[in-house]
């Protein structure tokens, strides 16, 4: 089910005025006039979906850029679920959009989910001089997930410690932990196909790439280490060359306590 936002009447205004307040929430829109994000939100309606619907199927182009509003969002690319999103998020989905390519994977409704969705044509058009910064956070977000999403789709071709950060940041993306993750470590080892003892004796090598584990709590202290660390190198390489702008966990602390 679709909510028109721009229609006129009290509930009409009420959604409206929800969507502006949604629209200031997310990062890349945080600094911008009142009347531009009226714009935007103009632009924008609400998408109801039921379980099993899909919001995007992968290979199809991206037209529009969504926000998980509420509910879990499956991952899927190719026939392998590669993670989950959960709302309310302020990050987009599938950033890509921006890019004008195909959808790099498959989102499917795992319950009810509601969804933010804002034609990319209207915010182009409605963002101006802040279109640049805008979409260089969204290209830069839209890096970050793909590398994600193709590394745990080639964990089989990964060593353990390079298996176990991936886990990691696939866990830390899922749960938008804030740096730590509470673990259950015979889940870990289970889903990395090694002994608990294996994976005790690897969070060790792992604390020279910014993870500390204090009981069953992982730190995450520097997710490019981290991140440098899951990637293979040749892909590693090949996406700094697609996408030459800076990466950054969003929920990472800026090393100098701010931007």
């Amino acid at each position: 089910m679709t909510v028109d936002v721009t229609k006129g009447g009290a509930v009409g205004g009420a959604a409206a005025r929800g969507i502006v307040n949604e629209l200031a929430s997310v990062p890349a829109f945080a600094h911008l006039a009142p009347d531009v994000l009226s714009a935007l939100a103009a632009a924008c309606h609400i998408q109801d979906l039921g379980t099993g619907d899909l919001a995007v199927r992968q290979g199809t182009r991206l037209t529009d850029i969504h926000i998980l509003l509420s509910g879990t969002l499956t991952l899927v690319a190719g026939n392998a679920d590669v993670g989950q999103r959960r709302g309310p998020e302020t990050t987009f989905l599938l950033a890509e959009a921006l890019t004008g390519v195909a959808a790099p994977l498959t989102m499917r409704a795992a319950g009810a989910v509601r969804l933010l969705v804002l034609p990319l044509m209207a915010l182009r058009a409605r963002l101006g001089d802040g279109a640049d910064l805008a979409l260089s956070l969204m290209a830069g977000q839209a890096a970050r997930e793909r590398v994600l999403v193709e590394t745990v789709a080639a964990l089989q071709d990964l060593s353990l410690p390079q298996r176990l950060a991936a886990h990691l940041l696939k866990e830390h993306n899922d749960r938008r932990a804030g740096g730590r993750l509470d673990l259950d470590m015979g889940a870990v080892a289970a889903a990395l196909a090694a002994t608990p003892e294996d994976v005790a004796w690897t969070f060790t090598d792992l604390r020279r790439h910014g993870v500390v584990l204090e009981g069953t709590t992982a730190v995450l202290r520097d997710f490019d280490a981290l991140r440098a660390l899951a990637t293979p190198g040749p892909l590693r390489r090949r996406q700094a060359g697609e996408w030459p702008v800076a990466m950054w966990d969003v929920d990472a602390p800026f090393p100098d306590g701010g931007p």
